[in-house]
């Protein structure tokens, strides 16, 4: 479960700005919706069929009173995960119960230092909800087409004020006022006790088996980084993919297996190929070799042929230096 509090600077300042009316920002929700479905409906902690137009009209009504530089609403979405999403069977009678719960949290976590030991509940809020079920993709080469899968979540509303006005109600503001981090922790929590749902751990993770496809993409990213590699070496320098590709698929594709890989790659870039590379990738521990003048030679110029020049070392060209000089007494 991941929830969030939109930022309007960073996260769409026309569609988002909160300093006016929310006509823009529910409108912008209620397109969203009608292409979904037919009816354009808001919810509440008392109602299922709210119109976009009451939900103009009531948020904007609640902010009286404040400045025309104040912030008057803010904008939160919740987005339960896959496996959540899952488990609930994408019920919008559950998400709408967990949302109710949430915007509980929400009035429970904000904390007043002038007013010690005064509390809110959901009851003191002005908010209103929509469920989305789709997202569109904003990069790449699929930029403006549906993503795939469910992309079920959650855009509430809620007034930068208590219902009678009497209360500023900032979840940007302070730490110690609203703590984010508790808030988003204890949605978590709310929706594993809503629904018993048991939340998946990193330990599962790692040990759950890995998809046909997630297989195929790590077998290309190795097979392209052995291919990257051989093109400096040739013979008995060469990587064997084959090998590489068993050691990765041992280690399940880690991080650290990757990040191992790269490192070997770098080194076999400068001219430091490892005394066994196997046993690097594997352990994380083996030497440079020492490669005779004339592999340097060929390898300086592999690479100034694929734009990358190989430097020598300064031991190297001080050497050169000292045989200049022999050469020259000599003669």
């Amino acid at each position: 479960m991941h929830s969030k509090i939109i930022n309007p600077s960073r996260h769409g300042r026309f569609v988002f700005s909160n300093r006016g009316s929310c006509k823009k920002t529910v409108s912008y929700l209620g397109h969203e919706m009608q292409e979904q479905s037919n009816a354009a409906h808001f919810f509440n902690q008392h109602q299922d069929a709210i119109t976009g137009k009451e939900v103009q009209a009531a948020i904007d009504q609640n902010a009286r009173g404040l400045r025309k530089q104040q912030e008057k609403f803010y904008s939160l979405v919740l987005s339960p995960s896959l496996e959540e999403v899952a488990h609930i069977h994408n019920d919008p009678n559950k998400l709408k119960a967990f949302t109710r719960q949430a915007m509980e949290n929400y009035a429970q976590n904000f904390h007043f230092p002038r007013h010690p030991g005064k509390t809110l509940s959901e009851k003191d809020l002005h908010w209103f909800a929509t469920i989305h079920q789709s997202r569109i993709e904003k990069k790449g080469p699929e930029k403006g087409q549906l993503k795939p899968g469910y992309q079920t979540h959650i855009h509430v509303l809620v007034s930068a004020q208590n219902q009678d006005r009497s209360l500023r109600l900032n979840p940007r503001s302070y730490r110690s006022r609203f703590p984010i981090k508790d808030w988003q922790i204890q949605n978590g929590k709310t929706f594993q006790q809503l629904f018993d749902y048991q939340k998946t751990t990193t330990a599962d993770k790692l040990t759950a088996p890995m998809s046909p496809p997630e297989q195929l993409r790590h077998r290309e990213r190795i097979r392209g980084n052995v291919a990257h590699v051989n093109r400096y070496f040739t013979g008995h320098w060469k990587l064997d993919e084959a090998k590489v590709q068993q050691i990765g698929a041992d280690q399940q594709y880690s991080k650290g297996f990757f990040f191992r890989l790269h490192h070997l790659v770098q080194g076999y870039q400068q001219g430091k190929p490892l005394n066994n590379p196997y046993h690097f990738l594997e352990k994380g521990k083996d030497e440079p070799l020492s490669l005779p003048e004339f592999t340097l030679l060929k390898l300086g110029k592999q690479s100034q042929q694929m734009g990358e020049d190989v430097e020598e070392s300064s031991e190297q060209k001080r050497k050169k230096k000292q045989a200049q000089r022999h050469s020259q007494i000599e003669r």
